[in-house]
């Protein structure tokens, strides 16, 4: 037959422009044409029986190799993202040497292991890193970077590097962004560690040695010791120093976690600060009543006003992407004797977009179209991946998602098929799945299995 490699029929496409009754087709990894239905020819079809078909997920926000090796991450959570639908990651990766001595290596166990496209962001640890900068654009198409706040003051210790951290380092790492000529990306951890470590006791990104007579303790001792004023005090200041070398277009909030800072974003917004907001599904999903040991994260999850006020924050439009934080690891690794010594994150991207869709879409929190922009297109526009990726458009990736909005299941780890032994919405009913996953033009999932191969993705070298 002659035609397209691809085509989906029988859906209505998410686009840009709104809801479209359309078929669309791919041929070498691109969407290669959209039309009416029954009109497009195609050597494979796929049928989506009256079900949406979105642009493919994007999560700009996971940590793999972390717990296991980059090459493991890469294989298992790839497989686990494409379940949910999610057909690209952004990687946060740091690591105290020159970035051009360490990449090659880094570059290799992943291109060798992904089941569809990623894109690294690096954290930048020291001033010899943001001498790097220009490098890492030339020579690996890396234009996303992270400066962490939480590290102030303990780097040298952590990393063994020459450099604290403090805002001189900052001021250099955006000056030097700014300087660029290419669309850059800071992603900013917003926290006032002044503030966290006294309420603490101590620096808590700094190793201490376990007190075996440490009393129990709730979820609730991470909410008071990391407030929501602590982050949404640093995210105010962290965009006012990227706008005073005019860089607040590109400065991005990671994990807001608090009403309080998407309040705060809002307001900055208003006065004509373009700063972009992103928060996690489990903020908006959960509250610290309700956790335990596996929720462990930074920051933490709050509660319930919280949570409300960042879906009201989602809906007009002050928080633009959503993303996970994700850190593939086991029951066994992850939990402690304490929640002191309990480890910091865990799985959720394979999660992601069915929550969005049923806490968001299905519980009249928001729209389809307002769904797609902060699971897709709003996330590859703040990374510098649009319109390559995030979008339905002729010449665009053909990475695509089915999905059944009415689907109910429960979440189990061997649904969601990650090398973690358990998830923190375990036993959750989620309604809004994917039934079909296409990555790159190729159907990578369907039906319960997935059928992408590791080293099938590639990163996405930018400027695109």
């Amino acid at each position: 037959m002659t035609g397209h490699d691809l085509v989906i029929e029988n859906g209505t496409l998410v686009t840009e422009d709104g809801l479209l009754e359309a078929d669309v087709a791919a041929t070498d990894g691109r969407i290669s044409a959209i039309g009416e239905r029954g009109s497009l020819e195609s050597d494979e079809t796929i049928d989506a029986g009256g079900n949406h078909v979105l642009p493919g997920a994007i999560d700009p926000h996971t940590h793999h190799g972390i717990y296991n090796s980059l090459a493991e991450d890469a294989n298992t959570e790839s497989r686990s993202d494409l379940v949910g639908g999610v057909t690209t990651t952004g990687n946060f990766f740091r690591r105290p040497g020159a970035y051009e001595e360490i990449m090659d290596d880094y570059v290799e166990a992943a291109e060798s292991n992904y089941r569809h496209d990623y894109f690294f962001s690096l954290g930048l640890l020291s001033f010899d890193h943001v001498e790097e900068i220009p490098t890492i654009i030339e020579e690996y198409g890396i234009t996303t970077f992270k400066w962490y706040m939480n590290y102030k003051y303990a780097a040298a210790e952590k990393f063994g590097v020459d450099c604290e951290m403090r805002d001189d380092f900052g001021n250099a790492f955006i000056e030097t962004l700014a300087e660029q000529d290419v669309e850059t990306t800071l992603g900013y951890h917003s926290e006032n560690v002044e503030i966290t470590n006294a309420l603490a006791g101590g620096n808590p990104y700094v190793e201490t040695e376990a007190d075996g007579d440490a009393e129990e303790e709730s979820y609730e001792v991470f909410v008071e010791e990391f407030p929501d004023y602590a982050e949404a005090q640093s995210m105010v200041a962290g965009a006012s120093l990227a706008r005073q070398h005019d860089y607040d277009d590109s400065f991005y909030a990671v994990h807001v976690s608090a009403g309080r800072t998407a309040d705060e974003l809002a307001t900055l917004q208003d006065a004509g600060y373009e700063v972009t907001g992103e928060t996690c599904t489990h903020y908006l999903t959960l509250t610290a009543e309700e956790c335990d040991d596996r929720m462990k994260v930074n920051p933490p999850v709050r509660h319930e006003t919280d949570k409300e006020t960042l879906w009201e924050r989602v809906a007009d439009g002050t928080i633009s992407c959503i993303g996970t934080d994700h850190c593939a690891n086991t029951t066994d690794e992850k939990i402690g004797d304490t929640i002191r010594e309990s480890k910091l994150g865990f799985p959720s991207t394979a999660t992601m977009l069915p929550l969005i869709l049923s806490e968001g879409v299905n519980e009249g929190r928001i729209d389809l179209e307002r769904a797609v922009e902060v699971t897709s297109t709003n996330t590859a526009k703040a990374w510098n991946l649009y319109p390559k990726k995030g979008t339905i458009r002729v010449g665009s990736d053909a990475d695509l998602v089915v999905v059944d909005l009415e689907e109910t299941k429960t979440v189990t780890p061997e649904l969601l098929r990650s090398v973690a032994d358990y998830s923190i919405y375990e036993g959750r009913d989620v309604t809004g799945w994917p039934t079909h996953t296409v990555a790159g033009g190729e159907l990578a999932y369907a039906d319960g299995e997935v059928l992408a191969e590791p080293g099938t993705g590639t990163h996405v070298d930018r400027p695109v």
